[in-house]
């Protein structure tokens, strides 16, 4: 007879559930109930109106009790899809969680339907829908790049007669990326040597995801799902040497169609595809000039796309416009951000200084940060391959904190990738903290501005924290849970 297959890498550490157990899912439902119902109840209309006092009440219990429910199920869950698809089912016809970003989506995609460009008229003026726009980009153009603009255009013509229902339904390509995500998780679990089951659980099934992408409707999904397919693209065996780059920097730059902050990515795919590569190459090929040269190759491939799509679009590079919104008009978890308000509201200089002179500021920092890490952790020819993973996180993470804004929503750039680096105890713990701190910001932000959530945050996190490392948890690789 036949030897039976091998065990697959995700089918470690299964053990049969009692039935007790699937309260945990329950109870997840219970906590987005919650947050649906009370959302639902304190709309009056759909216009720009703060929430009542009561709802922070029910909604931040509501998204405890989610992530309570995430970590109790742990990796070793089965089917996490399932989880993930009735969870998500919840969110489908709630109101936008916790952000207005959706009805500034429905607006500039009411322009491209009518045939007017986002990247000259202001979200405002698009007709009733741009009543919905939030006060910060009222009177501002467009700042996302033309695929984004053109997945709006398509999104409103299928529910244009409808304001509500064309701002929600931006949720469908969210949901095609967690789709696409789910594919590219597992396969890149195989190539990394982690557990399946560990990064499904920590960067698919992971709250975080779920309520900004599904619940606040965010298109950093769609920029993420295409930066995982770049990262199996460059790491594919079957792609090594140029091939992977090249492949990788293409999708990079569909990624950097949807959002601008894609490109630093390209630094992963370079390590990740010379890591993949690394190993067949002749002792002549593995030099600073080889590698300068695949990231010459990867880089071409991902601003010829940009190129391509901003010309094949017609809409160029109108995201550049001076009247385009500036993540520092509004407040957020970013310091830099406060700098920005208390200067505005103090007078200290007109607003577009500031935002120019700040904006020049962030740039650099990003720039020295992503410098800082591929020197940490890239490769170094001819021998090392560095550290691919961890450098594909470090500068994604880079750009989201040193950047001009940083919102709770950021971290879903860097979430879904933790577990595929491998990281030691105390990368571990800080992977649980911003999850835990992401999904509780969310509902104190409605209340409260950011730093003042921040705040109230500050000593229950201090106290995870120090639980942590006192008890040394394994985060990733866990077969109990905290409690």
């Amino acid at each position: 007879m036949p030897a039976p297959p091998p065990a697959r890498p995700d089918a470690e550490a299964r053990d049969v559930r009692p039935l007790w157990q699937w309260t945990w899912p329950l109870l997840g439902a219970v906590g987005l109930f919650l947050v649906v119902a009370a959302v639902t109840i304190d709309r009056t209309g759909l216009l720009e109106v703060g929430p009542r006092p009561w709802r922070v009440l029910v909604t931040l219990p509501g998204h405890a009790l989610l992530l309570y429910a995430w970590w109790r199920m742990g990796p070793t869950w089965r089917r996490p899809r399932l989880v993930l698809a009735l969870w998500s089912l919840i969110l489908l016809v709630s109101p936008p969680l916790h952000s207005r970003d959706a009805y500034s989506y429905a607006a500039q995609g009411w322009l491209m339907s009518h045939g007017l460009d986002p990247y000259t008229v202001a979200s405002g003026d698009a007709g009733q829908a741009g009543l919905l726009v939030g006060i910060h980009w009222f009177r501002t153009t467009s700042v996302y790049p033309p695929l984004s603009l053109e997945i709006f255009g398509v999104i409103s013509r299928l529910f244009e007669q409808n304001l509500y229902l064309s701002a929600i339904g931006m949720r469908l390509p969210n949901l095609l990326a967690i789709a696409v995500l789910a594919w590219c998780l597992p396969k890149l679990a195989d190539l990394a040597g982690v557990r399946r089951d560990v990064v499904v659980w920590a960067g698919l099934l992971n709250p975080v995801l779920l309520v900004q992408w599904v619940g606040g409707i965010h298109n950093d999904a769609v920029m993420v799902a295409l930066l995982a397919v770049a990262f199996l693209a460059a790491h594919r065996t079957g792609l090594r040497g140029w091939r992977g780059v090249v492949v990788g920097g293409l999708f990079i730059g569909l990624a950097m169609s949807i959002k601008q902050s894609a490109a630093v990515a390209g630094v992963g795919v370079v390590a990740l595809a010379w890591a993949a590569a690394h190993p067949t190459l002749s002792a002549r090929s593995r030099t600073w000039w080889g590698l300068a040269a695949r990231a010459a190759a990867g880089g071409a491939a991902a601003v010829g796309m940009f190129a391509l799509v901003s010309f094949v679009t017609g809409l160029g590079l109108g995201w550049r416009n001076p009247t385009a919104g500036s993540p520092l008009q509004a407040t957020s978890n970013a310091p830099i951000s406060w700098v920005a308000s208390f200067a505005r509201f103090h007078e200290l200089l007109p607003n577009h200084q500031i935002i120019s002179i700040l904006t020049t500021f962030t740039s650099l920092l990003v720039v020295a940060g992503v410098a800082w890490l591929a020197w940490r952790l890239g490769p170094r020819p001819p021998s090392s391959v560095g550290q691919p993973w961890l450098l594909a996180c470090g500068v994604l993470l880079a750009f989201a904190v040193l950047g001009p804004a940083l919102q709770p929503w950021y971290m879903t750039w860097v979430l879904p990738f933790v577990a595929l680096a491998r990281p030691g105890l105390r990368l571990q713990h800080l992977f649980l903290l911003v999850t835990v701190l992401c999904v509780l910001l969310a509902p104190l932000q409605d209340v409260m501005a950011p730093y003042m959530s921040m705040g109230v945050l500050a000593l229950p996190a201090w106290l995870l924290w120090r639980r942590l490392r006192r008890d040394d948890v394994a985060v990733l690789q866990r077969d109990e849970t905290l409690v």
